[in-house]
């Protein structure tokens, strides 16, 4: 009774795929594992071990009828989740209205182990990378301001294989917001 490894995220859609492909563009001197396009998320429910597929897509379904499309905007470029000890590169901003209070509710009717977070970071992972090679990046400090703007208008549950050369990441199900 493994189950698979899931989790609950809005992918990023055009909008912010292409401003993480033009960072990327503007930065290959950086010796990171850049996230796939196809993989950009943004991660409402963090990994679990999910027994019951089928189950948690139907509550996707319910939870995703009854929330709005979301509109976001990052607004800096830099090293995390840890400045002493980064190991990986994201866009983050604030989180719209609503975006915290989902992410809760969809932890609730999906059954998912987890506690409930004191705040909501809104953040995009764009790239991966050992912390010992901080050392070899040309800069150790990243703080770009960006203005990366996007409608996020689906949630998915995901199944990720970790391999050595980083997660790969394959849907389970994807359902639009609002009914859509």
């Amino acid at each position: 009774m493994e189950g698979r490894r899931v989790f609950m995220g809005l992918p990023a859609g055009r909008e912010l795929a292409e401003a993480a492909m033009e960072f990327r563009r503007a930065h290959t001197g950086l010796k990171v594992r850049w996230i796939k396009p196809e993989n950009l998320h943004l991660t409402l429910v963090p990994p679990w071990q999910c027994l019951d597929v089928d189950a948690v897509c139907r509550a996707l379904r319910e939870a995703a009828a009854g929330q709005s499309p979301l509109e976001v905007v990052f607004e800096r470029v830099s090293f995390g989740p840890d400045p002493r000890r980064p190991r990986l590169i994201w866009a983050t901003g604030k989180a719209p209205a609503g975006m915290p209070e989902f992410a809760e509710k969809l932890l609730a009717v999906t059954g998912a182990p987890g506690e409930q977070r004191k705040s909501f970071l809104l953040h995009l992972t764009i790239a991966r990378f050992n912390s010992l090679d901080l050392k070899a990046m040309e800069t150790h400090k990243l703080r770009e301001p960006v203005t990366w703007t996007g409608t996020l208008d689906a949630l998915c549950l995901y199944e990720s294989h970790l391999k050595p050369g980083g997660a790969e990441y394959r849907e389970l199900c994807r359902v639009g917001l609002g009914g859509g």
